[in-house]
Parts: structure tokens; sequence; C-alpha cells
């Protein structure tokens, strides 16, 4: 949830005028999204943010447009890495489907992602930067939406620790995954 977060903060969204925020106005000149849902479709069978991330995207202050004339240069990134099947028994395959579905409201072929969001929903408008990557240049592998898996007990201590996943898991961090989109920070 990050990106949509950070661009709410840096769109004024709260309406709260802080030394804090006004600070990060005058001192961001980049926001680099990785695999950040930017819409929320009226088609989705549910809407996982209880409607921030619709008001966000309607907010004009935190259009890209807005944010680029303000001096924040903004990049989406996404991977098309995964695809998602129910009839299948790769488990990833199954976590994207689970995933894709009810955030867009339809599966199928051409819906792709990094697992957990799908292409479909991870742009904002132009002039942002679009940035797909589907494998680690260094290993041909897909790129994961996270390198960890959040766990059951997250829900209760929010400082208790994920789930790493194997070295082999690539993810927007990975070496051979980060040079696809790290020239843009500014």
């Amino acid at each position: 949830i990050g990106g949509w977060v950070a661009r709410s903060y840096l769109g004024g969204i709260s309406g709260r005028r802080t030394a804090v925020h006004g600070l990060a106005q005058e001192q961001c000149t980049s926001l680099i999204t990785l695999g950040t849902p930017h819409v929320s479709p009226e088609s989705a069978l549910v809407d996982q943010t209880r409607g921030l991330l619709r008001e966000i995207a309607e907010s004009p202050s935190c259009s890209s447009q807005s944010l680029q004339d303000r001096g924040i240069d903004v990049t989406c990134v996404c991977s098309s890495g995964l695809g998602g099947s129910f009839l299948t028994t790769n488990v990833e395959e199954i976590v994207a489907v689970t995933s894709y579905l009810p955030l867009l409201g339809k599966i199928g072929d051409d819906v792709r992602g990094d697992g957990i969001v799908p292409l479909d929903l991870a742009f904002m408008e132009e002039p942002s930067r679009r940035v797909v990557i589907k494998e680690c240049d260094d290993t041909g592998l897909p790129v994961r939406h996270s390198h960890v898996l959040p766990t059951p007990w997250n829900l209760w201590d929010a400082s208790a620790p994920s789930i790493s996943l194997p070295d082999d898991f690539v993810s927007y961090v990975s070496k051979g995954v980060l040079s696809q989109w790290a020239q843009y920070i500014r």
C-alpha cells in the first residue's frame, strides 16, 4: 500500500498542512511506486481500500500532472511476469488469480501482474512514466510483488517478522531488477 499512500500524502489529500508535509513537498523530487494499485475499477468484486484509492485517484491534487507541476517526477513500475489460474497446481498462479479476480472482477490469459497487483491497475495517468518489468535480467525469473510473505501474526503485532521467501524469488528490489527502474530516482 506504500505507493498510493505516498501519492495521497504528496497530494495533500488529508487537508492538513504540517511542517513535515511542507518539507516533504519541498524535498521530494520523485515518486516511484512498485507494484502499487492506482485504480479501483467499478468492476472490482471487492474494494480493499474501502474507497480510499478511488478518492485519491479522483483528487486533482493527487494526479500525476499535479505532482509533476510541483516538481515531483512520477514513475509507476509493475511486473507482467505472473498470470493467474484456478486450474493449476502452481501455487503462485493460484495466489495471483485470487488477487487479480477481486481487484479486476475478471480473469483470463490476458491478465498479468506481479502475483498480487495486476498490470491493469498499476499505472497512473500521463504524464507519469510506466515501466513494465517481465523478468530479472540476471536470472530470467519472473518478478514478484515482494520477497517476503506477511503472516497472520502481523495482524496482532506489526513488528512481528514476515516469512522470507527463498533467494531465488525475485522481487522489485532484487539484483537484476533494481537496475530496470532505479535510473528514475532523482
